[in-house]
């Protein structure tokens, strides 16, 4: 009897230490349903606002709010150029580029690519000058007899390496004094040149409104030969050149002008260019 009663004495001595530690811990621990309950609480936000656009950008647990669209950073798996280094010609600081301007002329179009004249361009292929350079342009809003400013862009020495290292810009003429477009020169609507074709006949007219033109040397050509050439004292004057082939050739111009110095025109005529009218375009 004295051993059981020892026996219960110690269960009992054992009970009031467990029962106190064990109402600790499941009181500092959530239940299941207490647990569940604060996940959805940290997840119930499934759309989180993107301060950088203004967009809302959704968040799915695990994946990270701060990346490319959030920064504007690279991702790692973009490429590791800072968006600041120049990679083409033209993203070169202006200090870095030579800059030459030529007038051209727009002389045919197909669909939307308009072909430009650029005499000034002309360059030796295998000992042989162009008649003209011939720059195509796609997208063209142009019209046949446009003028416009063609400008090569080359890099100068110390300038960083890019690719391309060259390249062309092509600019429309404005006739509007206010406009940020480059402005036509003063004689362009003074001095004018046009020529006809009929069949194997061209017809040559020259117009200077100014009446300050002491002469002009003309000379027609193709790539093979000087089909005419000759000197008028007029400022006004039409002239008929025949058994022009029906091959490219170019009409120049050197103008002699009392007001504006010496003037050079040219016409271009690609093949097949009878019973049309071309325009010339003139430059200092």
């Amino acid at each position: 009897m004295i051993g059981k009663l020892i026996i219960i004495g110690i269960i009992a001595v054992a009970l009031l230490v467990i029962l106190p530690s064990s109402a600790k811990i499941f009181s500092s621990n959530p239940t299941l349903d207490a647990l569940k309950t604060k996940i959805d609480h940290a997840t119930s936000d499934k759309y989180l606002l993107n301060d950088t656009n203004s967009t809302i950008k959704q968040v799915t647990l695990g994946g990270k709010l701060v990346d490319s669209i959030s920064t504007g950073l690279p991702t790692a798996s973009a490429s590791s150029t800072p968006a600041s280094v120049p990679t083409s010609i033209y993203q070169l600081a202006p200090k870095y580029v030579n800059q030459q301007n030529y007038t051209g002329q727009v002389f045919e179009k197909t669909g939307d690519t308009c072909s430009i004249s650029v005499p000034g361009l002309a360059q030796s292929v295998n000992g042989q000058t162009e008649l003209t350079h011939i720059v195509q342009l796609g997208q063209c809003s142009l019209n046949v007899g446009d003028p416009v400013q063609v400008t090569t862009l080359t890099t100068t020495p110390g300038a960083p390496q890019v690719n391309p290292s060259s390249g062309l810009q092509i600019t429309p003429y404005s006739r509007d004094s206010g406009s940020a477009l480059p402005s036509l020169p003063p004689y362009y609507n003074v001095v004018q040149l046009s020529t006809i074709n009929q069949g194997n006949t061209a017809t040559l007219n020259f117009d200077d409104a100014s009446g300050e033109t002491k002469s002009v040397t003309v000379t027609v050509r193709n790539s093979d030969t000087v089909l005419f050439t000759g000197t008028f004292y007029s400022s006004k004057f039409t002239t008929e050149i025949k058994d022009v082939p029906n091959t490219p050739h170019i009409i120049e111009m050197t103008i002699d002008n009392a007001v504006y110095g010496t003037l050079h025109a040219s016409a271009y005529a690609p093949s097949n260019a009878q019973n049309s009218t071309i325009n010339g375009i003139l430059s200092q």
